[in-house]
């Protein structure tokens, strides 16, 4: 047994040496493939850090186009809306206190029978504060409940023309804090007009009060001055003349009341004109040419040259243009705000003035663009205050559109107008001193002969060419400005409602006023065998007369504010039309006389309701 174990005894030794040698054998195999992986690991970092990786640039909200776009028409909007309320508050304010004050002063007597009994003057005054705070709260309800739903509603389905963003549904929410200030301004400038029409009459004496005003004195006019036209006047002119500067305050109001209506409407027909001559000064006057062709960054020479053989063969494509076209940043020289601005540099710069109009607005100057010039359109010369000898900077950009590198200085030569877009023009020697050393001219310019039917033909050879990167035609580009303009037409009338409305309401009231004021002249004037058409030119002329002067003074009004509307609300791309046309000053002019006529065909039948008896009766 002893024996047997033994012999076991050294098999298993023999078997442990064995397998002891298979682990030597596999793990240096294991070493060595273990050695061979590093390498090729190795060898493959190597070739990955070999490789050029792009550089990564996160961007934020702020530095997209889009919302940078939107979020400055907001903000135009939001200057707009700083403008137009102190109008419409400011005749809010007018109108109360003309109201009041009538109010007031058809209850003369009451108020001083109150003050005779003891009434405090606060107890008296609360009677029309409370009336007018009422009614003005609740006007102010009513307006914050309809408009806040109303009007951004139609501005946003506007807006929502030329950005893709949702309209939401109605209700709209309301902003508390704008509604409170809304509301509280309007209620806080009635009661202050209130407040200051009944302060004065509270300062009488009881009896002063119980008795009628005695009505405003008639004073020398300075037309009475002028004899050879005074001696010339009937004597229902002369009294008119006369009664129009005897209610001093009447007068202030209605002309105020129509200048406002006047100038709202100019302003929207201005707008109107202002916004569509982009269209028709840019494209026809300044942009002759039909249609651009751009070509891949990676073109060179032949392939231009093949292109441009391309379009000989389709025949009626008439002047092509070689341009050179670079996005850089422009900025004024020392300013460190810079503007996104599309630099042309022309092959042949007389070619180009064939499909390119050059020329000075203010002047109408034509300019040629030499080989040392560099034109800048009017929006972007002006947006930096650059004019004609100043130095401007030219920045390159890098893959993001941020301006990189030192700038190029060059002096401005030329101030073009254009409408559209923020160009430079370069001649070719001051695009060698901007860095274009080698320009590819690679982008086409090209011009359809009238009645050629070439656009099916040009579109379909260009897009199956594999170096054309863009194709571009002027119908579209007109096609989509005019429906993205097509919300100017809203907003003028909207502006044209507001301007009826107010001149409603003021003539309406102010001539109410009149009319009750001067009931017993009225009822004399009946008594004396004046008829109704007399009585009616009597007081209606004096009316008609303040309403003129009125409209011609809002006409000027309204220029300024057209004006700072469109300079407000024009976007950084594009530069309106800076000329109101003479049919707007017309339309602005005769509607505001229209609405004028409209209100005092209605006054008639207060004229008519009259009674002689009643109206002559003595007060005292």
């Amino acid at each position: 047994d002893l024996a047997n174990g033994r012999a076991e005894l050294e098999d298993g030794r023999t078997e442990l040496a064995e397998g002891r040698a298979e682990y030597e054998d596999a793990r240096a195999e294991a070493d060595e493939r273990f050695a061979d992986a590093e390498a090729q690991l190795a060898e493959a970092q190597e070739d990955i850090d070999s490789i050029e990786r792009p550089d990564i640039h996160i961007l934020d909200r702020s530095m997209s186009e889009g919302a940078s776009m939107y979020r400055d028409d907001s903000q135009r909007i939001d200057r707009i809306a700083q403008v137009f309320p102190a109008m419409f508050f400011l005749v809010a304010a007018l109108v109360s206190l003309t109201t009041m004050t009538r109010m007031v002063e058809d209850e003369r007597t009451e108020i001083g029978t109150h003050k005779a009994l003891g009434y405090p003057a606060a107890r008296i005054a609360s009677k029309y504060l409370i009336y007018a705070g009422a009614a003005s709260a609740t006007g102010a309800a009513i307006g914050i409940a309809a408009l806040t739903q109303l009007l951004p509603w139609v501005i946003m389905d506007s807006y929502a023309i030329i950005y893709s963003i949702p309209v939401p549904e109605l209700p709209l929410p309301v902003t508390p804090g704008v509604a409170l200030i809304s509301g509280g301004v309007g209620v806080g400038v009635t009661l202050a007009a209130t407040f200051a029409a009944v302060r004065l009459t509270l300062a009488e004496s009881p009896a002063q009060l119980m008795l009628p005003r005695p009505p405003a004195s008639g004073k020398r006019i300075l037309l009475e001055r002028l004899t050879p036209v005074w001696s010339r006047l009937s004597f229902s002119w002369k009294v008119t003349c006369r009664n129009i500067f005897r209610y001093k305050r009447r007068l202030f109001m209605t002309v105020a009341g129509i200048a406002g209506c006047t100038a709202l409407l100019l302003t929207g027909f201005g707008l109107h004109d202002a916004i569509w001559d982009i269209i028709g000064r840019q494209y026809g006057p300044i942009v002759r040419h039909d249609a651009v062709i751009g070509l891949d960054d990676s073109a060179i020479e032949t392939d231009v040259i093949r292109v441009r053989g391309a379009l000989e063969v389709v025949g009626g494509i008439s002047p092509i243009v070689r341009v050179h076209q670079e996005n850089m940043r422009v900025s004024a020289g020392g300013d460190d705000a810079k503007t996104h601005a599309q630099v042309i540099v022309p092959r042949d710069a007389d070619a180009l003035a064939e499909l390119v109009t050059f020329r000075n607005r203010l002047t109408g100057d034509e300019l040629a663009l030499g080989p040392d010039d560099v034109f800048l359109t009017e929006k972007l010369a002006g947006k930096h205050g650059l004019a004609v000898g100043d130095e401007v900077v030219l920045w390159d950009l890098d893959d993001v559109g941020n301006a990189t590198g030192e700038g190029h200085a060059l002096t401005v030569t030329g101030i073009v107008e254009n409408y559209v877009g923020n160009l430079a023009y370069l001649g070719r020697a001051a695009a060698a001193r901007a860095g274009f050393t080698a320009p590819t001219f690679a982008t086409l310019f090209i011009k359809v002969a009238e009645g050629a039917d070439a656009r099916e033909h040009i579109a379909e050879r260009m897009h199956a060419d594999r170096d054309v990167a863009t194709v571009s035609f002027v119908d579209d580009t007109v096609e989509m400005y005019s429906t993205m303009l097509s919300v100017v037409d809203l907003v003028v009338g909207i502006l044209v409602g507001a301007a009826a409305a107010l001149a409603a309401v003021v003539l309406f009231n102010l001539t109410n006023i009149n009319v009750t004021e001067r009931i017993r002249e009225i009822a004399s004037l009946k008594v004396l065998g004046f008829t109704r058409g007399e009585v009616y030119v009597y007081i209606f002329r004096e009316i008609a007369l303040i309403a003129l002067i009125g409209d011609v003074l809002g006409l000027l009004l309204g220029r300024v504010l057209e004006r700072f509307v469109v300079v407000t609300a024009e976007v950084d791309y594009v530069m309106f039309g800076r000329d109101i046309h003479p049919p707007s000053y017309a339309f602005a002019f005769v509607l505001t006389m229209v609405f004028t006529f409209a209100v005092l065909l209605l006054m008639r039948r207060k004229l008519d309701r009259v009674d002689m008896v009643e109206s002559l009766k003595s007060v005292d």
